[in-house]
């Protein structure tokens, strides 16, 4: 039985994972106007590092927890790359390149105000990076402040 409610709890956290890609899609159709207000994006920046948090309890390894838990923004971050900066503009798949981008969308404003804060040119690839990275900085710093936490 307890056995049972660890799997539960286990799966329960791996949807966490989703939630993300369920945010992107809701942003990139015109429930929110094609916008997430930076409140909203500072407010998700907070569930991802209790996300992170998470995935300390996990029963599967520190570190297997921990590359799980960023794996879906890491697969999203290298079709981005492989999507905008290594196959040609005529050879992309609109789909994959528009679909590598909808992970990153919960933290786009964030990222955008942080770019801006160095160049004030408009250039959406970079914004789009910079919320990969901050998104799987956020989550490692939850997973290590709760991993630091279970040690003491």
């Amino acid at each position: 039985m307890r056995n049972l409610l660890h799997r539960k709890e286990n799966i329960k956290t791996l949807m966490l994972l989703l939630v993300p890609l369920v945010l992107g899609l809701m942003i990139n159709s015109p429930i929110f106007g094609y916008r997430f207000p930076l409140m909203f994006s500072l407010i998700f920046l907070g569930f991802w590092f209790w996300v992170g948090m998470k995935f300390t309890k996990l029963n599967i390894g520190k570190v297997y927890s921990l590359l799980i838990g960023n794996s879906l923004n890491i697969i999203s971050f290298v079709l981005f790359i492989w999507s905008f900066f290594i196959i040609s503009d005529a050879n992309r798949n609109l789909f994959i390149a528009g679909s590598s981008q909808i992970y990153a969308m919960p933290t786009l404003s964030i990222s955008a105000m942080i770019y801006r804060l160095t160049n004030p040119a408009v250039l959406t690839n970079e914004y789009v990076i910079i919320s990969y990275i901050l998104m799987s900085l956020i989550f490692t710093l939850g997973y290590l402040f709760e991993a630091r936490n279970n040690l003491i």
